[in-house]
């Protein structure tokens, strides 16, 4: 049976939840508000089937799908509908890549918000529930029984596209145990999964402050200095309007910033590597500016790594639904750091400051604890290379 020694070794994926015959496994939400898999040792039978499908145990094997192409090809790309485009996270691919598949009479899984503002995943084959579907979450995604419901769709011998974490994907991989030609696999260059509980008092804080419930939440609106801006934006029943970009919106300092958020495997990620166990992975195209100004725009841009012959196929099977310019890996990996590497450890202590998050609120928490404390030599320093980094850009500009 699933057996977690150190929480680091558990993603919170749910191919365990969803392969075991007897529902003898649960979640356990934790102080962080991450779930992690316990077993009723009354309904167990010893399968084993848990271990089989982890996607932590089984990484090495996993990590191998797509070792036959090692060298993705490498896109900078955005949706030809600009109306499109502006609603979406980056530069609307995944929407190209879902509007294919359900023109087909296919099925399209993909992370959609709950009415709590939480969020699950949804397999569906409606049209309509693709703009449910677009668009960052920016925190951990519920799955379960997805798995199953994918398992499902497939047997219907319909195409079916899957957009998740690679970690998320890495469960699915070791669910199912085998690829299926009906199948795409897209996951995305990932930070880190965020805390859902984190996310939520975050909301409470900015209802509080409004004082109006949320009732729209926008992550990286377009309508504020465009997509480098990284602005996110919640609208309230009152008729209020909240938006701040990546270095003042708390919560994104969460993520972004400190790490505090993000889930204790990000720390250790196994699969921030090359090759990819997608098909087609999609992100920001972050540094284009400097890569190539000419396909730079504040609708935003997206990378696109076509990980394998499937993926390539699919992807030109777009056609004129794209615009897209070929790249090097070295360009993209360039402002993509997190495409090879995982987080770093977060200047804060998670222990206070999930204390604290418990104890008075997000607000409390982020005052007190949610800022890493510098010392005197390292703020003098960063003074200092601000003011040279000035005086360099006013003496370009002369």
């Amino acid at each position: 049976m699933i057996d977690i020694k150190r929480k680091e070794d558990c993603v919170g994926c749910g191919a365990c939840h969803d392969i075991c015959p007897k529902d003898a496994i649960y979640w356990e939400t934790d102080k962080e508000g991450f779930w992690y898999p316990k077993v009723n040792l009354d309904r167990c039978i010893d399968c084993h089937l848990c271990e089989k499908v982890c996607p932590i145990i089984h990484s090495d094997t996993i990590n191998r799908t797509n070792e036959a192409t090692p060298a993705p090809e490498v896109l900078a790309a955005y949706n030809a509908d600009e109306r499109v485009r502006v609603l979406s996270t980056s530069g609307g691919i995944f929407s190209a890549l879902a509007e294919k598949v359900l023109a087909g009479g296919g099925f399209i899984c993909g992370a959609v918000w709950t009415e709590d503002f939480g969020a699950r995943h949804i397999v569906t084959d409606r049209p309509e529930d693709l703009k449910r579907i677009r668009g960052s979450k920016y925190f951990q995604s519920d799955m379960t029984g997805v798995f199953k419901d994918i398992k499902k769709a497939l047997a219907t011998g319909r195409q079916v596209l899957v957009c998740g974490s690679p970690c998320q994907m890495a469960g699915l991989r070791g669910y199912l145990r085998k690829d299926y030609q009906n199948l795409i696999i897209a996951d995305f260059i990932c930070c880190s999964i965020n805390s859902p509980k984190l996310f939520k008092a975050y909301i409470a804080d900015l209802e509080n402050q409004y004082g109006s419930k949320m009732v729209e939440y926008h992550p990286k609106n377009k309508e504020y200095g465009g997509w480098h801006n990284f602005a996110f934006k919640a609208t309230f029943e009152n008729g209020a309007v909240y938006a701040k970009n990546r270095t003042s919106d708390d919560f994104t300092k969460c993520f972004i910033g400190t790490h505090v958020a993000a889930r204790p495997c990000c720390y250790e990620c196994h699969y921030k590597k090359i090759p990819r166990i997608s098909d087609i992975t999609i992100a920001d195209f972050w540094g284009i500016e400097n890569v190539d100004p000419s396909f730079d725009s504040p609708k935003g841009v997206s990378l696109v790594l076509l990980n394998n012959p499937k993926g390539r196929e699919f992807y030109d099977s777009l056609g004129d639904t794209v615009v897209s310019r070929k790249k090097t890996f070295e360009e993209a990996a360039r402002g993509n750091g997190h495409l090879l590497h995982s987080l770093k450890g977060s200047d804060i202590d998670r222990k206070k400051f999930y204390d604290a998050l418990d104890e008075k609120g997000f607000r409390y928490a982020m005052d007190k604890y949610g800022h890493p404390r510098r010392s005197l030599p390292t703020r003098a320093t960063s003074f200092i290379m601000r003011a040279l980094r000035k005086a360099y850009g006013l003496i370009l500009r002369k």
